[in-house]
């Protein structure tokens, strides 16, 4: 009985600061914030995660995975065409960054270090243009690298922006200027053959 209490008010805690970073930014993830909305007392959110930045830590693993979640179910059914799959990536984080803001920038620091599930985000986003190349599909002097660190360079100025105003009226459209012109700049118009 008492290990599932342990489990109940770690869930609670991981909800409650998920909820408050969502809502409000990693900033108000407060240890008496986010023990007051949990129902639980200070020392256990310090048994489950040690600190304010552990609990952070978890709260950003819980985001990555519905990420990776959404970015799973939304590229399965993406036609095969090379544009169209950019295309699709793009618009996916940028629809994650929009539908948690708060979370957003502790997921994709500008500065300091970078959680490892960056890594795997950077690695998927690699392989795809690994196959464009293979196939053909960029434009001659892009590589698989370039496009990489292009694409990821432009997703994340625009997702950061986004985030930081997910209110505005402009954020579609300047999400498809800059999606649009940098698939131009790396996507040959078809794939030769």
């Amino acid at each position: 009985m008492l290990q599932n209490t342990f489990g109940d008010a770690r869930k609670r805690l991981l909800a409650a600061a998920f909820e408050i970073a969502t809502r409000d930014g990693v900033d108000a993830v407060s240890t008496r914030a986010v023990c007051a909305a949990a129902g639980v007392q200070a020392p256990s959110l310090y048994h489950h995660f040690g600190d304010r930045a552990g609990l952070i830590r978890a709260v950003v693993d819980i985001a990555f995975e519905e990420y990776f979640h959404r970015k799973d179910a939304g590229t399965a059914t993406v036609d095969a065409d090379p544009r169209t799959r950019v295309a699709a990536g793009w618009d996916a984080h940028v629809a994650f960054a929009l539908a948690y803001p708060g979370l957003y920038p502790a997921m994709y620091p500008t500065s300091g270090p970078l959680p490892s599930q960056v890594e795997r985000s950077g690695a998927l986003l690699r392989a795809g243009f690994d196959e464009l190349e293979q196939a053909g599909a960029l434009r001659p002097g892009i590589t698989a690298v370039l496009a990489t660190n292009a694409l990821r360079a432009a997703l994340r100025g625009v997702a950061h922006a986004v985030a930081a105003d997910p209110g505005s009226g402009d954020n579609d459209m300047t999400s498809a200027v800059v999606r649009d012109a940098l698939i131009n700049a790396l996507v040959a118009d078809r794939a030769r053959g």
